[in-house]
This record gives structure tokens, C-alpha cells and sequence, in this order.
């Protein structure tokens, strides 16, 4: 009898953990939606708003992701904070945004940047927590005196066949951080 009280306590422990890490599906496009109404006449960039080699290699890579949005602890703060792609619904205009959210589930945008050259081949994925960065120059050299490691999950953002930049949230000057990681 102990041990399946044991077992069903670790069973609601695992699942109380999860579900405070990774909300529902359903949860998460709700926050989605309502980060959405705070940039009125954008939406999440969408697969076929990109070009058809960003396309291919998206669908063959990350066939069940979505690659304009990652949800992640940004900041280490325990809470789970969002990274969007986003495209004008009337222009060519198109932008990265980053956003920090607290318990209340309130975001506040600590990063933007204009993507608009670059929207049809990027995409986004998480970058693990412990990683080592190191920026690279053009020719593809590394300053091994500027590595960092994060202490949060960062953001890689890919364009497609032309470079790689990784984002993560510095505590010391509370902002986030771009590294050119290379092609």
C-alpha cells in the first residue's frame, strides 16, 4: 500500500511540475492571442509568408513547431516569457519582439527589431540553457575572450542560409543581448 501512495504522489508531483513549465496548448495561443492585441495589425509570421527554401527546410526540421514563437524563461525568473515573429497585415513590415512575463502573466516588450529584409527566411528556436556563445566576425573567427554562458534559455534567430544571431537576457544591464553566432 506504500508504495502505490508513494507512486501516485511522484505521479501528481511530475504532473504539477509540468503543468507550471509547459501550459496547454490551448493556454498558450490564448497568450498568444492576447500578446497579439497589443501590436495591433500584426499577426505571428506564418509559414507561407516565407520563401519556399525557408519553407522546405522548416517543414523537413521542425514539422510540428512554430517557428515565429518561443516560450521560454528568458530571464531565469521561473516564469515562461515569449519571443515573436511578427508581420504587418497591411505592409512588407515585419519585426522580432521579446517579451518578459511575470506570475500575473503580465508581458512587457523588452526587445524589438526590424526584420523586414530578412522576414521570408527566419525563423526561431530555443537556445539550451548552459550554452556557450561566442561571437564570430565576418570571416568567421571567434573572440574566445568574450564567450558567454546562459544562465537562461536564450533565443537563436536563424536567417535561413544567411546568419545566426542568439538573444539572451543580461541581468547585468537588464536588457536583452544580441551574439552574430555565424551562417
Amino acid at each position: 500500500m506504500k508504495w502505490r501512495s508513494g507512486s501516485v504522489l511522484v505521479a501528481v508531483v511530475i504532473s504539477l511540475s509540468c503543468g507550471v513549465a509547459m501550459p496547454a496548448r490551448g493556454q498558450q495561443k490564448n497568450d498568444v492571442d492576447s500578446i497579439l492585441s497589443g501590436f495591433p495589425g500584426y499577426h505571428l509570421l506564418t509559414l507561407k509568408e516565407r520563401d519556399a527554401d525557408t519553407q522546405a527546410f522548416i517543414l523537413q526540421h521542425f514539422p510540428k513547431a512554430n517557428t515565429s514563437v518561443v516560450h521560454a524563461d528568458f530571464d531565469g525568473d521561473g516564469f515562461l516569457d515569449y519571443a515573436m515573429l511578427l508581420k504587418s497585415d497591411r505592409l512588407a513590415a515585419a519585426k522580432l519582439v521579446v517579451l518578459l512575463c511575470d506570475a500575473k502573466g503580465q508581458c512587457r516588450n523588452v526587445y524589438e527589431s526590424d526584420i523586414t529584409g530578412y522576414s521570408d527566411g527566419a525563423y526561431l528556436r530555443p537556445f539550451p540553457l548552459g550554452s556557450k556563445i561566442s561571437p564570430t566576425d565576418a570571416a568567421g573567427t571567434q573572440e574566445r575572450s568574450s564567450t558567454v554562458t546562459l544562465k537562461a534559455i536564450g533565443i537563436q534567430v536563424v536567417y535561413f542560409e544567411k546568419g545566426r544571431v542568439v538573444l539572451y537576457w543580461d541581468k547585468k544591464v537588464k536588457k536583452v543581448t544580441e551574439v552574430p553566432t555565424g551562417e
